[in-house]
């Protein structure tokens, strides 16, 4: 992985950095091998009835970028007893994953749980993956979900640093533990135990989630918090307790620079070692010899926006003090598309067009618009939240995203982030050299581990004859040949669904067959869930029939249901539309036709030949004549041969499936093409490697190729294994009022207008959507995401429209 943040070695005093290393080792051995990777997912709703689909757009992040670690993406569905009630898996390219999973209509009304992780991910801490709570209504349960308007809280006091000593001043924040709907006030003040009478301080909470004061704290003195909300709640929370003597650990978040200063109360320290890391990575170390009464800078210019931990060891890598604190909170670097709006509409089942125009070196977005009324806002958790924030602090806050707003309260982050200790690693246990275990590979893609034995015994060097059912020969011919342990390895494989792999040993014949076995797993697989689900929150269960009323918004959920089954009923009766879905068809049938399953991809775009005029005849080049018609792909002249890039990296060529040079093209007549195929992301073939490319199938009969023909006549008596591929996602359907019948069916209460999370755009025309509105919205939510992962910037943009 591309390094995110340069290295920034500081000297605090006038020497050197000496021996200590081991601390340096330990980080860089997580960065390596350990990397924490961090989850947000976009669902296209927030409540769903039973039977429905939940679509999704997932980004993974890593040390506050996007992670380019992991390609497997892993997503499960549990009741609120951790029952499994489904799982999928689905490919990640470039940090994103995309799919869809259909919920069993048998679900009783309910809150479940999504969890969701990578392969890395598995292997460490369980408090890091995704797991969010969703509501399922059931309108035939008996039993039906209500929202719960209770409130509660406690609260904790955190001086900051975890440090409260004698004579000091003391920045202390109040963490208000939310439980059900949070105050929308509160405030307090500072008592000495001993004399409650007396008010030492006030102070008032900065939000739902903390308020922050001073305090020098006294000798055998102890001190309290008594805390007041806006319906009268009121609680006393006690303050640590005084140390008469210390290390303190002062710090301040600048636009330019973070600001920090050492203070020891106690015995003398040779020196001092301050080291701060963001994520996994090392990005400032100082040896202080001689603490001053001064605020030491470590300059900002070359971090990103991030939480940024500061850890001060002594002479013997002891943690004295640590502090977490955001970095540059006043200057957040997000990118914002420019939107321009061409027709908006809120008259019923008007349609809308919006231009967005493509920033540099960017060639996709994710686009979705809501109405607002099922989808008011992101502010529990948006992409900034989850990439800042919640990713890697995983109590529980009330409107993280509020911290990332143009009205934000930097000073209400700095005290949130005392209150809070770095927790994906512990540096103590790191230094020791005690480390997790890798259960689960992060190999790329699907990738299996095969054993083969002999009479019980592992088969060294070893050929085996393979094929693969399917494809334009009905099979796939290919070699593997076993190591010293008689283990192969498949790698970097992208395929759906599952397919079936037939085999012998090379020249077997039948007796040596018969004694011969191959076992086969997969390197990375799902793990079962081991903490307990987190308590539900804002809902409770009542009986029906006590109340058999719901709320207005699955009324209008329930009637979008109905009305887009009367929808798709009226599409299978317009001529015009089934003359488009044959001629796809006809287009996926050539694709099944001549392709083979390990050469297809859910990022593939197709040009058909045979059913479709490509207008390529006055092209003397097939890849000249590619140029501008796929997102992502350029072609680039190589010694005056056209060669393709595929989002500035060279693409393989494969003509019929076999690997070749682009050079081989040249003479081929667009005449003899049926198809092409550009596959953007991920291996093809067996073979592994590559990172997608172009793929042109020649115009030929039903005869199998000789070559594989005579191969595949040899093996007889096959034994087979089969392989689990990724599963497919649905598209997300949309509706055109276009045409007359459609616009004729009795509601639409829709509450997604648009779904794109992946609308590839081209860096040189803007990206236009149409979408048409429902029959009540009278704002639309738009909402634009992705990520320059070489700026490490968000791309973030929501308003509403008009």
């Amino acid at each position: 992985m591309k390094r995110i943040i340069t290295f920034c070695f500081v000297l605090a005093s006038f020497s050197h950095i000496h021996s200590q290393r081991s601390a340096d080792k330990a980080l860089q051995y997580i960065n390596e091998n350990l990397s924490q990777e961090n989850i947000y997912i976009l669902t296209d709703k927030d409540l769903y009835l039973s039977g429905e689909t939940l679509w999704f757009n997932a980004m993974v992040f890593r040390n506050f970028t996007i992670s380019e670690l992991s390609t497997n993406f892993f997503i499960e569905l549990y009741d609120k007893n951790k029952k499994q009630i489904l799982r999928k898996r689905f490919p990640i390219f470039n940090g994103v994953a995309q799919g869809s999973f259909q919920i069993p209509e048998s679900l009783s009304e309910d809150i479940y749980f999504v969890r969701a992780y990578t392969p890395m991910m598995s292997n460490l801490s369980e408090d890091f993956q995704y797991i969010k709570q969703i509501p399922i209504y059931n309108p035939a349960s008996p039993k039906k979900l209500v929202t719960d308007r209770s409130s509660s809280w406690s609260a904790t006091a955190h001086p900051e640093g975890n440090s409260f000593i004698v004579g000091n001043q003391s920045k202390i924040a109040i963490r208000l533990h939310n439980i059900g709907i949070p105050p929308s006030q509160w405030e307090g003040y500072i008592i000495e135990k001993d004399h409650p009478e007396k008010k030492i301080t006030t102070f008032k909470g900065l939000d739902e989630n903390v308020g922050v004061f001073s305090l020098t704290p006294e000798k055998d003195k102890i001190y309290e918090a008594v805390i007041t909300d806006n319906n009268g709640l009121k609680k006393s929370v006690p303050l640590p307790k005084a140390s008469e003597k210390g290390v303190s650990l002062q710090v301040v978040s600048e636009k330019d620079n973070i600001k920090y200063k050492i203070k020891n109360t106690g015995e003398s320290i040779p020196y001092y070692t301050v080291i701060a890391n963001i994520g996994d990575q090392l990005v400032y170390k100082a040896k202080v010899n001689q603490l001053k009464d001064a605020f030491q800078t470590i300059p900002t210019n070359q971090l990103i926006n991030s939480i940024l931990q500061l850890t001060v060891f002594d002479d013997k890598e002891n943690v004295l003090v640590s502090r977490i604190c955001f970095v540059m909170p006043q200057k957040l670097n997000i990118a914002t598309p420019e939107i321009k709006p061409e027709i908006i509409s809120t008259d019923k089942r008007a349609l809308n067009t919006l231009e967005i125009k493509p920033l540099k070196d960017i060639i996709n977005y994710s686009v979705a618009v809501f109405d607002p009324e099922f989808k008011k806002s992101l502010q529990d958790e948006d992409l900034l939240s989850s990439l800042w924030l919640t990713g890697v602090i995983r109590s529980k806050i009330d409107r993280p995203s509020q911290y990332f707003t143009e009205k934000r309260n930097t000073e209400a982050l700095d005290a949130l982030l005392i209150s809070e200790q770095w927790k994906t690693f512990d540096w103590k246990e790191i230094i020791k050299g005690n480390y997790p275990s890798i259960i689960n590979n992060p190999s790329k893609y699907i990738s299996y581990k095969g054993r083969v034995t002999l009479n019980a015994k592992p088969a060294p060097q070893q050929t085996l004859l393979m094929l693969v059912d399917g494809g334009r020969s009905g099979s796939e011919f290919f070699q593997v040949e076993t190591d010293s342990n008689g283990e192969f390895f498949f790698d970097n494989m992208l395929f759906e669904k599952t397919i079936k792999i037939t085999y012998q040993f090379n020249g077997a014949n039948t007796a040596l067959k018969s004694r011969t076995n191959v076992f086969i797993n997969p390197t990375n697989t799902f793990i079962p869930l081991k903490r307990e689900l987190p308590a539900i929150e804002g809902y409770q269960l009542v009986d029906r029939a006590s109340d058999p009323s719901q709320p207005a918004e699955i009324s209008k959920i329930i009637a979008a249901q109905k009305a887009k089954k009367e929808y798709d009923e009226k599409i299978i009766t317009i001529e015009e539309v089934k003359l488009k879905a044959k001629k796809k068809d006809l287009t996926t049938e050539l694709n099944n036709k001549l392709s083979s399953q390990l050469y297809r991809s859910m990022s593939e775009t197709v040009f058909d030949f045979v059913n479709e005029n490509q207008s390529a005849a006055g092209s003397q080049n097939i890849l000249q004549w590619l140029q501008g018609r796929a997102a992502g792909l350029t072609i680039n002249y190589e010694n005056g041969i056209p060669t393709p890039y595929i989002r500035q990296t060279k693409a393989n060529v494969y003509l019929d499936e076999m690997l070749t040079d682009a050079s081989a093209l040249n003479g081929l007549s667009a005449d003899n093409i049926a198809m092409v195929k550009i596959i953007k992301d991920g291996a093809i073939g067996m073979s592994g490697g590559g990172s997608g490319g172009v793929l042109i199938y020649t115009k030929r009969g039903d005869t199998k190729p000789v070559t594989k023909a005579n191969s595949l006549s040899e093996m007889v008596n096959l034994n087979f294994f089969v392989m689990e591929g990724y599963n497919t996602s649905e598209k997300y359907p949309d509706s055109d009022y276009g045409n007359s019948e459609l616009s004729k069916i009795s509601s639409d209460h829709r509450p997604v207008l648009y779904w794109n999370p992946n609308m590839e755009i081209d860096s040189d025309t803007p990206a236009k959507i149409d979408f048409y509105n429902n029959d009540t919205a009278k704002k639309f939510h738009f909402l634009i995401m992705g990520f320059d992962a070489e700026k490490y910037t968000p791309i973030y943009y929501e308003k509403l429209l008009p």
